[in-house]
């Protein structure tokens, strides 16, 4: 079968492959040339065989055009040929790999090239070797070899003075081949410390802004940590704040309230009578205007926007007469001070009223004594509560209070509480119990720096509460403390 006649496609295909052919091609060399000029401009190690390429390639045109012989003296060898040069340049461009692992090594060898080339008249192509060695020496050498190099160098430069002027007996000749000979091997080391100081200020640069940067980003954290800081400490002042007004709610309160519910459910618990039922509700009444003008008082104090005017309440100071009635004006209405030990009383009256048998005991007379006003109200709240509690979980029972002063150097007041257990059943549910009396004791015994404790007698049928209070300190020299947790003696079925 014939061939089939060549088409006009058949025709154009040839010339479209040449087209598609020809940039590949040039692409290809494009990628070459710039891989090349990558390498020629790399400083790093991925540059050294392209340095010594380059080095190889400038000696060859060197020798071309005929630049040997530059050793004037007269040679052990005289080469026939100028090509003779090109073993000595060849190897000196070997040892150029090695310029940057093994400084000294390459500059050692270098030198014995370059030495070897001089005895065959020398050429200016190898002094490119010996010229890149004592830069790579002055850049990437240690300190030691440095100093060493620069040294030789030093001896060789003015021993070729010398030598120059011996020879032509002349200042001009010891002049100019000093000249001469620092030029060829001083230079190198010149230029290469001035990159050198270029990089380290460089580096120092680079490092002072990296300073900078953490010193910025740590004056941030800093600035992070002191918000966190203060929002903390703001927290903390607020939790303090809430745990002092819950206290002063639960030690005010609490008692007045659990005296109505006392009073009131034993008037209920007994048969009609008319004269019993009348002084239940006098009681009920006079604990419910007690803590409401004690309730009044600790909004007020709370209002600190309110004006304040201590001058028209009377003395304040631990030096007034016990039992006179202190106070603060706010807003123009006279508030009460908190009760203290000389106040006792009208505590006592109260559980003695709610059926408790009170003994009081104060060999000292600790209620008439001087005493730190914080001490002194913390004193008086601490028999406040334990006096509710054994109303409310040991009702009918004996109690007995012991106040004491201790002497120095462990000068302090003592306060003991001591009640009988009972096997009636308190007159509140248990559900109306908070368990929190025991907590708020405590409190107050630990902010003054004392201490507390709470829990049945060794021979039992009786539970103590025994608070030890030191002299010379208050609730603001004392340090703020987190709200500690019960010792196991404070357990549900204890006075609470």
């Amino acid at each position: 079968m014939p061939d089939p006649l060549p088409t006009a496609a058949d025709a154009e295909a040839p010339t479209a492959r040449a087209d598609t052919a020809a940039p590949s091609h040039a692409s290809r060399v494009r990628r070459l040339v710039r891989r090349v000029d990558a390498g020629f401009r790399d400083d790093g190690p991925g540059g050294d065989p392209y340095d010594a390429a380059g080095t190889f390639l400038i000696g060859v045109a060197l020798l071309a055009v005929g630049v040997v012989s530059v050793w004037s003296v007269a040679v052990f060898v005289q080469p026939a040929n100028r090509w003779w040069h090109v073993v000595p340049l060849a190897v000196g461009c070997l040892i150029l790999l090695a310029k940057r692992r093994h400084t000294a090594l390459a500059l050692v060898g270098g030198t014995l090239v370059v030495v070897a080339d001089l005895l065959i008249g020398g050429s200016l192509s190898i002094l490119l070797v010996l010229w890149e060695l004592l830069f790579s020496c002055g850049l990437y050498g240690s300190r030691r070899l440095r100093t060493v190099v620069n040294v030789v160098v030093t001896v060789l430069v003015v021993a070729a003075a010398v030598a120059t002027g011996e020879y032509f007996r002349d200042v001009q000749g010891f002049a100019l081949g000093g000249i001469q000979a620092a030029a060829i091997i001083a230079t190198p080391l010149w230029w290469a410390a001035n990159v050198r100081q270029k990089t380290d200020l460089a580096a120092l640069s680079a490092e002072r802004a990296d300073l900078e940067a953490q010193r910025a980003d740590l004056e941030a954290q800093r600035a992070a940590d002191l918000e966190q800081i203060a929002e903390l400490g703001q927290h903390e002042a607020v939790r303090a704040e809430r745990a002092a007004m819950a206290r002063d709610l639960h030690d005010v309160i609490a008692s007045h309230l659990s005296a109505i519910a006392i009073h009131s459910g034993a008037a209920l618990a007994s048969p009609p009578d008319a004269a019993k039922d009348r002084g239940a509700l006098e009681l009920v009444r006079s604990s419910s205007i007690t803590s409401l003008e004690e309730m009044r008082a600790m909004i007020l104090l709370l209002r600190s926007d309110l004006p304040r005017d201590d001058s028209s309440a009377g003395p304040t100071t631990p030096d007034a007469p016990r039992g006179t009635v202190h106070g603060t004006v706010l807003a123009g209405e006279a508030v009460a001070a908190p009760a203290r030990l000389a106040g006792l009383d009208d505590v006592i009256s109260s559980a003695r009223a709610q059926g408790l048998t009170v003994e009081v005991e104060d060999p000292d007379d600790a209620r008439s004594a001087r005493l730190p006003s914080a001490l002194d109200q913390a004193a008086h709240r601490i028999v406040q509560e334990a006096l509710t509690n054994a109303a409310k979980h040991a009702p009918g029972g004996r109690v007995r209070v012991v106040l004491g002063l201790r002497e120095p150097p462990e000068q302090g007041l003592t306060v003991e509480v001591t009640s009988t257990l009972t096997a009636r059943p308190g007159p509140l549910p248990p559900s109306l119990s908070a368990r929190t009396g025991l907590l708020t004791m405590r409190e107050r015994a630990e902010a003054l720096g004392g201490t507390f404790r709470a829990g049945p007698t060794e021979a039992g049928g009786a539970w103590t509460v025994r608070a030890d209070l030191p002299l010379g300190r208050s609730c603001a020299e004392a340090p703020v403390r987190t709200p500690p947790a019960l010792d196991p003696t404070d357990s549900p079925g204890a006075p609470a």
